[in-house]
């Protein structure tokens, strides 16, 4: 019982911690709730533009994200935009953040995230190690306390969709 506790209160400091200066949060009866089991929607990666909002279409259009996207903080890690998404899935509160970076303009912050990211899967703020993936110019951060199996196979088919954001459909 404590475990479940001490994950959902992990989660909400990593939750304030990236949210920054993003805004008020949502309360969590007002989350849009995802069905379980959400299926891969066909759609061709390489049909949006490839910077943030197109990436925020492309996954809002497989079905991996809904509701609304709210800004976040993104300078404190170098990078040009960023937005999170916060929805329930099977039960659980699910953030999905996506930032984008200038590669040819980095500081001195978004190298070393993007560094630390490619190296090790995670950056840290404010002391925490945040699990991250990357594609290309884009970082992801997925965050579910629920690790069970149903919940498991919805954040690989969102880090799926993310990293094949940018290709074309064969």
């Amino acid at each position: 019982m404590k475990k479940p506790i001490v994950m959902l209160l992990a989660a909400a400091g990593l939750g304030l911690a990236l949210s920054g200066c993003a805004g008020p949060v949502e309360s969590l009866e007002t989350l849009e709730t995802a069905s379980s089991g959400i299926v891969q929607a066909a759609v061709n990666p390489g049909d949006f533009d490839s910077n943030l909002e197109g990436l925020c279409r492309y996954m809002e259009a497989s079905d991996s994200v809904i509701g609304e996207k709210t800004e976040m903080s993104y300078k404190e890690i170098g990078a040009i935009g960023g937005y999170r998404y916060r929805f329930r899935f099977d039960g659980s509160t699910v953030q999905a953040e996506f930032y984008e970076f200038d590669l040819d303009n980095l500081d001195q912050k978004g190298q070393e995230c993007l560094d630390s990211v490619g190296a090790k899967g995670f950056f840290s703020l404010l002391g925490n190690d945040v699990p991250a993936v990357l594609n290309g110019k884009f970082l992801m951060v997925y965050t579910d306390a629920d690790t069970d199996e149903v919940n498991a196979a919805q954040k690989e088919k969102a880090e799926k969709l993310f990293r094949d954001f940018g290709k074309q459909a064969s």
